[in-house]
C-alpha cells in the first residue's frame, strides 16, 4: 500500500496504465506553414473546450473558460513570435515559458493554478499543432502519472477512466476539483508512482483515506467493491434529501452555506440546496482582471448574487490577496514568507482606496440582500475597530443592513476572544489557515506537509474555545475551511457547537445528509471523549466508527 493526498472521494479499482510525459518534437513547423498551423490549432483548442463547457458543471466549464481566453492570449503572442521567424512549436513554447516564470516568481500558491492551466493548454496546442495522437485509455482502467492537467482528465472521463494516481498536484488544484466535479477517484501526491507501478498492476484508489492498494488480494477488493456499492448508494440517499434543512434526528438546525468564488459555484450551490453563502471569495473576481473594478461594478456582481439567493444570507469575504494571492495591476513586495506578510486586511490598509471601494460597494448592495462582510487574516482587536471606523466613514447606518464578522484564523485572535467578541456579530473558522499557522507548517510543501493535519486535537481544541465564547456571548459561528467538507469531520463540528458549515458547492448534499441521520446530543457526547486523544489519526479512528454506529460498518469514508 502506498499513500498520497485524497483530493477526491470515491473508490476506484482497476489496471494500472502508466503514462509517461510526452517525448519534446525536434521537427518544427516553419514559414508560411507556421502562421497556418498555429491558426488551425486555436481553431481545434477551442472547439474541443466549447464541447466541455457544454457538456460539465458550472464549476468546471467556468475553469475551462478561463481556459479559452488563455488560448487566444497565447496564439495571438505566438503569431507575432512567428512574424520574427520562430517556428510554431517554438514559439507556443517561447511565449507560455515567459508567463510561466513570471508566475512562478511571485511565490503565489494561487497563482500556481495558473501555471498548471498555462502548461494545460501549451500542451493542447502542441498536440493539435503536430496531430500526435492522445493516449488511449482502456475503459476502467487507473491512470498513473507523474502530473494531470484539466483537459487530459476530461479526455479520460470520456474514455471511461476508474481513477487517477498522480506524483505531483494538490487538493486545491483546477484539475482535482475537476475531478470532483466528475466523481473521479483521484490520489495526488503519490512519491514515485511511476517508478513503483506497473502496467497491468492491479489498483485500488481510494479517494477518501489517499490509500493506493497494489495488487491486493481477493478478500481486499471484495471488501472496497462493497464499499464502492455503499457509497453509491449513499449518493442516491443524499441527492434526494438535498434540498431539505439539516436538521439532527433530535432537532438541531445546521445551516449548510457554500463557499464561491463566482457565479457559476452560486449555481451550483443552489441546485445542490444551500441555505446561502458561507463565504463569497472576492479575491477571484479581482484576480480575473487587468484593471482594478471600480465600486459599481463589484457592487452589481454583488446585487446579482443577493437576488439569486433571495432572502438566503451572503457573506462577502474582503479582498484576500497579498504575498501569496498578488494582483497584477498593483504592486506587492517581494517577501521571504508570504504567507506571514502582507496580505489580507493588512493588504487593504496599506491600499485603502482599494479597501473604501470594496466597502462601499458592499454598503450599497446591502440595500436589497441579506448580506454578512467579513475581513480575513485579522490578528488584532486594533484592526478590528480600524476597519469598523472605515464602514462608519463611509455610511453610519450600514450596522442597520450589515453584520460584520471576522476569519478567525491567526492563533492570536484565540487569547483576545473575550475582547473581540464584542466588537462582532459572527465568527468564521478558517480552518485551512488556522491549522497551517498552528503548527507552523506550510501545506504547499512537500518537506512539511505532512504535518498539516485539520483533524489533530490541537485544531479542534481550538475550535472548541473559540466555540464556548462565542456561545457565551451568542453570536453565530461558523467553520468555512476543507475540515467542514470532510464527512467524518461533519458529527465533531456540530458537536463542537458550530451553528454553519460552509462547504463547496458539489459537497453540499452530503454534508447535510450526515447532519439529518446523527444526534446532536450524541455528537457533544462523542466530542468530549475526542478532545482527550493525542493525534489526527486517533480521531479519524474514533470519528469512523462514532459514523459507523448511525450509517453501517461498510461507510467509505
Amino acid at each position: 500500500m502506498i499513500k498520497g493526498i485524497p483530493v477526491s472521494g470515491g473508490i476506484g479499482i482497476g489496471e494500472a496504465i502508466i503514462i509517461q510525459p510526452t517525448a519534446q518534437i525536434t521537427t518544427d513547423i516553419t514559414g508560411e506553414d507556421a502562421k497556418r498551423a498555429i491558426l488551425n490549432a486555436r481553431e481545434n483548442t477551442i472547439k474541443m473546450l466549447d464541447e466541455f463547457i457544454k457538456s460539465e458543471t458550472p464549476e468546471v466549464a467556468g475553469i475551462l473558460k478561463a481556459h479559452k481566453l488563455m488560448v487566444e492570449a497565447i496564439v495571438n503572442e505566438a503569431l507575432e513570435e512567428v512574424k520574427k521567424g520562430q517556428g510554431a512549436i517554438a514559439a507556443i513554447n517561447s511565449v507560455v515559458d515567459k508567463y510561466v516564470k513570471l508566475l512562478k516568481d511571485s511565490g503565489s500558491s494561487l497563482i500556481q493554478l495558473r501555471v498548471d492551466d498555462l502548461i494545460d493548454i501549451k500542451n493542447v496546442l502542441i498536440e493539435n499543432l503536430t496531430r500526435k495522437k492522445v493516449t488511449h485509455i482502456k475503459k476502467e482502467s487507473i491512470a498513473v502519472l507523474k502530473d494531470i492537467h484539466p483537459s487530459q482528465l476530461l479526455r479520460y472521463k470520456r474514455q471511461g477512466i476508474a481513477g487517477i494516481v498522480s506524483e505531483r498536484g494538490s487538493y486545491t488544484s483546477h484539475v482535482a476539483i475537476i475531478a470532483r466535479n466528475l466523481g473521479i477517484p483521484a490520489v495526488f501526491g503519490v512519491k514515485n508512482a511511476t517508478e513503483t507501478l506497473r502496467n497491468g498492476d492491479l489498483i485500488i484508489v481510494d479517494g477518501f483515506s489517499g490509500e493506493v492498494l497494489v495488487n491486493p488480494d481477493k478478500s481486499t477488493v471484495e471488501s472496497y467493491k462493497a464499499k464502492k456499492k455503499t457509497f453509491t448508494k449513499f449518493a442516491q440517499l443524499f441527492e434526494k434529501t438535498k434540498n431539505e434543512p439539516a436538521i439532527t434526528l433530535d432537532g438541531h438546525r445546521v445551516l449548510v452555506t457554500a463557499n464561491i468564488g463566482n457565479e457559476d459555484d452560486l449555481n451550483t450551490a443552489l441546485i445542490n440546496g444551500c441555505d446561502g453563502v458561507g463565504l463569497f471569495r472576492t479575491e477571484f473576481y479581482y484576480l480575473s482582471r487587468q484593471t482594478l473594478p471600480s465600486s459599481e461594478e463589484f457592487s452589481r456582481i454583488i446585487k446579482k448574487l443577493a437576488n439569486k439567493l433571495e432572502e438566503k444570507p451572503l457573506t462577502i469575504r474582503l479582498l484576500d490577496v497579498g504575498g501569496d494571492k498578488p494582483l497584477p495591476y498593483l504592486p506587492s513586495p517581494k517577501e521571504n514568507n508570504s504567507f506571514l506578510g502582507l496580505r489580507g486586511i493588512r493588504y487593504l490598509f496599506k491600499y485603502r482606496e482599494l479597501l473604501k471601494s470594496q466597502l462601499q460597494a458592499i454598503i450599497t448592495a446591502s440595500k436589497q440582500g441579506n448580506l454578512r462582510i467579513m475581513a480575513p487574516m485579522v490578528s488584532t482587536i486594533e484592526e478590528i475597530r480600524e476597519l469598523k471606523e472605515e464602514i462608519k466613514k463611509i455610511s453610519p447606518e450600514a450596522e442597520k443592513n450589515l453584520k460584520f464578522g471576522i476569519m478567525v484564523e491567526v492563533p492570536s485572535i484565540l487569547f483576545m476572544l473575550d475582547n473581540i467578541i464584542g466588537e462582532v456579530d459572527f465568527l468564521s473558522i478558517g480552518t485551512n489557515d488556522l491549522t497551517q499557522y498552528l503548527f507552523a507548517v506550510d501545506r504547499t510543501s512537500e518537506e512539511v506537509s505532512h504535518l498539516y493535519d485539520d483533524m489533530h486535537p490541537a485544531v479542534l481544541r481550538a475550535i472548541n474555545e473559540i466555540t464556548k465564547h462565542a456561545h457565551k456571548k451568542e453570536i453565530t459561528i461558523d467553520v468555512c475551511g476543507e475540515l467542514a467538507s470532510n464527512p467524518i469531520a461533519v458529527p465533531i463540528l456540530v458537536g463542537l457547537g458550530i451553528n454553519e458549515l460552509s462547504v463547496s458547492p458539489t459537497s453540499i448534499p452530503l454534508v447535510k445528509w450526515i447532519i439529518q441521520n446523527i444526534s446532536y446530543e450524541d455528537s457533544k457526547r462523542f466530542v468530549r471523549k475526542v478532545l482527550a486523544l493525542e493525534n489526527g489519526q486517533e480521531v479519524r479512528e474514533e470519528a469512523r466508527k462514532f459514523l459507523q454506529g448511525y450509517l453501517g460498518k461498510d461507510i467509505p469514508w
